[in-house]
Formats: C-alpha cells, sequence, structure tokens
C-alpha cells in the first residue's frame, strides 16, 4: 500500500469513529483444519532402495515436524509395526517430542524384517492428522556381543569355587538381550542365565566324583540361581564357554577361558604364602609337622600363594597372582568349606596392598562363623609406610593389638642371642599345661615382639631382645614389650611370631631348655592342640 493510500485510510477511519459506524461481522465460522505431518525420511518405503546386505539395524533414529493451518501442533502419535501385519489402532504412543530412538520389533527367530513406522500430528483442538506420514524400514538383527573381564579371570589353578565376570552388550540395547548361555567343557550345548547377570560363581556340587555339576550364583552377593551346569571335571583341566543370545536366538562369538581345578580333599588347609625362593624348605618343615599331628592318614590341601618370589629379604611385593583379583565371593565360600587352616607367611602385617593375608582377612568371617581354627606363622613385621598399614586386617585378624614402636634412639631390629630363653607364659589355654621353655641355637636377628593388650589376646612366648643404640652401635637390653607368640582369648586363631627353622637349610633354630631337639615342635603340636585341630 502506498503512503498516500494509508493516509486516506486513516482519514476515513477516524470520521467514522467520530460519526460512528456498524461494527457488526457477518458470516459462518471455519470448520478446523486438520493438522499434516512430515518424516524426515520423505520416502515411504526404503525397502527396495536398500541392498539387502545393508539392512539398518532394528535401533533406528526418527524425526518429524507437522504443520496446522488454523491452529498449532500439541503433539505427535507414534507407531510401528511390521509390514507384514494389519495395523492396530490403539497402539498409538503420544509425544511431544520433534524425535526419537526406536528398537524396531524383529520376529522372534529371524534375522530380518520390513518395519512400518507412522507418525501423525495432532492440532491444539485434539483433531489427528488423518493421512500419517510412513517410512518402511528394512531392518536385520545385529548380533549381541560378550567379553570376559580379563581383570577377573580366575587364577591359573583354583579349587572347584570360581568366579568370571563378562560385558555383553547389544546394538539394539540391552532390552534385546534374552540370556547368557554357559557351559563347561562343551561348546555345543549351553546352559541359559539370565540376561542381567554379569558375575558369576560356580560351586561343584561333589567334589569325590571325577565330573560334577555345578551351581551358578549371581553378583556379588553371591544369590542362588538354582542353575545348574554340568560337566565339571575335578583334578583336570576345565573350559568355560559364555555367549550372549539375543531375542531373536542370534548369538554372539563365545568367549572361552581354561584352567586347572582341583577337588577339595579334606577340611584342613595348609597356605604357603611364604614368598621367597626359600620357601619349599619351610613348606617341607611345616607341612611334616602338622601331618605327624594330624590323624594318620588326614588329607591335606594345599594352597600355594608364594609366587612371585620376592629377590629381596623381606619378600614384600605385590599380592600373589594364584589369589583371584576379586577376594569376594569366591573365597570366603572356599575358606568356609574348611574347619582348619595352617598359615606360614613371610609377611602377614607390613602392608595392606602386598601382602596377601590383608588381602584375605576380610572374607574368612565366614570359615570363622562355621567353627573354624586357624594356625598363623609370620614374624610381626613393621610397615615401611604407618599411613598406608592403618587398619590392617591381618593385624585386626591375628592376636596383636599392636605392632613394635622403635624409639629414635634405636634401630629399627633387635637381636636375640643364643643365652635368651623363650619362656611360657601361664598355662596354655584349653591344655592346661604350659608351653616348653625354649633356647635359640644362634643369634636371631629377624624377629620383632608385638603388643597383646586387652582381654582377646593371651601371650604364649615372651623373650628379652637386644636394641641397638644408633649411637655406638652398642647393644643393651630391650625392656619393652617381648611377646613374640600368642592366641586369642576364644582359641579360635595363634600367632607363632619366630621362625622355628632356618629358611636355606631346614635347620631348627630352637632347643628346649634342657637339649630336647622336639621342643619348639611340641611347643608347636600343644598350640594346635589349643585351637582344636584333630589329632
Amino acid at each position: 500500500m502506498s503512503i498516500r493510500r494509508l493516509l486516506l485510510a486513516l482519514t476515513v477511519c477516524t470520521a467514522l469513529a467520530v460519526t460512528g459506524c456498524d461494527t457488526d461481522f457477518a458470516g459462518d465460522l471455519a470448520e478446523n483444519q486438520p493438522p499434516t505431518t512430515q518424516l524426515s525420511v520423505r520416502d515411504t518405503s526404503l525397502v527396495d532402495n536398500l541392498p539387502e546386505t545393508e539392512r539398518l539395524t532394528s535401533t533406528v533414529a526418527v524425526s518429524w515436524t507437522g504443520d496446522d493451518p488454523d491452529g498449532f501442533i500439541q503433539a505427535f502419535e507414534l507407531r510401528f509395526y511390521d509390514d507384514s501385519a494389519a495395523p492396530i489402532d490403539d497402539v498409538w504412543t503420544s509425544t511431544t517430542r520433534n524425535d526419537t530412538l526406536i528398537l524396531l520389533p524383529i520376529p522372534r527367530g529371524e534375522r530380518v524384517a520390513n518395519v512400518v513406522v507412522e507418525v501423525r500430528a495432532v492440532d491444539n483442538e485434539g483433531l489427528r492428522d488423518p493421512t500419517p506420514a510412513r517410512t518402511v524400514f528394512p531392518i536385520q538383527n545385529t548380533p549381541p556381543t560378550l567379553r570376559l573381564n580379563q581383570f577377573e579371570l580366575p587364577p591359573d589353578t583354583t579349587f572347584s569355587i570360581f568366579s568370571f565376570e563378562w560385558n555383553a552388550e547389544d546394538p539394539e540395547g540391552d532390552e534385546n538381550l534374552a540370556a547368557i548361555e554357559v557351559s563347561l567343557n562343551d561348546s555345543t550345548s549351553f546352559v541359559r542365565l539370565p540376561p542381567d547377570i554379569d558375575f558369576a560363581t560356580f560351586v561343584s556340587n561333589d567334589d569325590e566324583s571325577a565330573e560334577t555339576d555345578v551351581t551358578v550364583f549371581s553378583g556379588r552377593g553371591f544369590l542362588n540361581t538354582g542353575v545348574q551346569v554340568p560337566g565339571l571335571r575335578l583334578d583336570a583341566e576345565n573350559t568355560l564357554y559364555v555367549r550372549a543370545v539375543d531375542q531373536t536366538d542370534t548369538t554372539s562369538t563365545f568367549e572361552q577361558y581354561s584352567w586347572f581345578v582341583k577337588r577339595q580333599t579334606s577340611d584342613v588347609l595348609f597356605v604357603n604364602d611364604f614368598r621367597k625362593i626359600t620357601a619349599p624348605t619351610i613348606q617341607s618343615f611345616h607341612l611334616g609337622l602338622l601331618r605327624d599331628y594330624l590323624p594318620t592318614g588326614t588329607p591335606i590341601d594345599l594352597l600355594d600363594v608364594t609366587q612371585p618370589f620376592s629377590t629381596g629379604n623381606t619378600g614384600d611385593l605385590v599380592r600373589s597372582d594364584a589369589l583371584p583379583r576379586a577376594v569376594d565371593p569366591v573365597m570366603r565360600q572356599t575358606f568356609a568349606r574348611y574347619r582348619y587352616i595352617y598359615w606360614i607367611s613371610s609377611n602377614t602385617t607390613n602392608s595392606i596392598a602386598d601382602n596377601n593375608l590383608p588381602f584375605v582377612a576380610p572374607v574368612l568371617d565366614l570359615f570363622f562363623e562355621n567353627g573354624g581354627k586357624m594356625m598363623v606363622h609370620s614374624v610381626a613385621r613393621r610397615p615401611s609406610n604407618e599411613d598406608e598399614n592403618l587398619g590392617n586386617p591381618a593385624i585386626l585378624l591375628l592376636p596383636i593389638s599392636d605392632l613394635v614402636i622403635f624409639p629414635d634412639t634405636v634401630f629399627n631390629f633387635f637381636r636375640l642371642p643364643r643365652s635368651r630363653t623363650l619362656e611360657p607364659q601361664d598355662p596354655l589355654p584349653g591344655v592346661g599345661e604350659a608351653l616348653p621353655s625354649l633356647h635359640p641355637t644362634r643369634l636371631i636377628s629377624d624377629v620383632l615382639p608385638f603388643f597383646t593388650e586387652g582381654e582377646s589376646n593371651v601371650p604364649l612366648y615372651q623373650t628379652q631382645f637386644n636394641a641397638i643404640l644408633r649411637e655406638g652401635n652398642r647393644q643393651v637390653p630391650w625392656d619393652g614389650i617381648s611377646t613374640i607368640a600368642s592366641i586369642s582369648n576364644d582359641r579360635r586363631v595363634a600367632l607363632w611370631g619366630f621362625p622355628l627353622v632356618s629358611e636355606t637349610t631346614g635347620d631348627l633354630l630352637y632347643t628346649g631348655v634342657d637339649g630336647d631337639p622336639d621342643a619348639s615342635r611340641e611347643a608347636v603340636r600343644m598350640i594346635l592342640r589349643s585351637l582344636g585341630f584333630p589329632e
């Protein structure tokens, strides 16, 4: 409109306002017009446009728009169905979004499908697009994947309780997973587990047969699934096969892992935790002592956690690779099967991160709840880093209240001359007689005393050490704590805190004060009797 005409119109309107005019409108109200809908994929069918080998995965991204000629769009409705089936009118899903990811259905057992996706706009008066936007998507099922967690694989050798962890995924979404399938020693026959299980512990049902079923427990909480898997071979190599299965019965490629499984033969477990190259010498002595004490013919199971060995004097290094990365629930359930544990170690109290006993101590609760008894041979060493050793579970487990504290004036080690006596304390609990007094056969320099304060710990042996003064390097009698062996007041765990034999020659380091060469062995046997080990 020109400026001149605009001025003329304003003049007319002004005149009418002054003189008055009729403002009524005549005519019929226009009928509400339906909205229209458009999919971003404008082709009504992609079936003929994609080769069979390039079908889409069943999870597709769909977007759309809508337009209303006489109002506005308040929502959209969406449905999808197999192209070979008739649509159902009441399966529309309402949304205010303009896009979504849809897991399109594939009939069970089928690898491909053509699925119709329809979208219709709804205007502000509730009127729906009578001709929804429509596209047919050619889709194919993509197999799921499964990978074993390499950090949770069992050690090379286990008893007949072991765990595996895996990660299963499906390109169509986790809801498309139907099951996890596992098998022992047979890659052609599988047993199904629920798809949400990603950590499973397998427990043998019978350790006497050559081959047995295992029961599957799920998660760290050790929940019984009731599922039985056949085929575990005892005292033999085993292979676990595991794979994922989706809703179309399509399977992932299976993962497999092989290791050796040994049977449990006894309720007595000997743990060799002496992590030096001389470990066989120490094991030979203590196994012989234990066999002589137990009833004739009593079998003893052996758990070797010595490796990797230390190349230094202390044996202090990362914990053994013979233990699983996750101690719970495997080791909790394994130890709980035993009544008696005889544990020899080069180190237990000086490092939480590196030593084996602090690693397993928290899961010995079930062992003790079942009435378990434990004998530990280990020197109570001080940590190199006090802060990193706070709350050491091994110290909490053992009949120790604290480790020795060195004053600044002395070096951090003691010496025990040959002339000193290891004096027994009160009569041994549960036995009623005192342990034999002992003499070292040579100068001892790798033993430290420890505190046993409180009513829960009973000292068994005490002796007087020599401290080494930093000034002048002189030896002086140590007048501090002197306990080197103890037992818990409830007689469930004992600590023998000094070595019995030379780790290089196997020779005895102590005799009785009367010269009896068997006195130290007899002292250990008496403590085993106090603990309730069978004899």
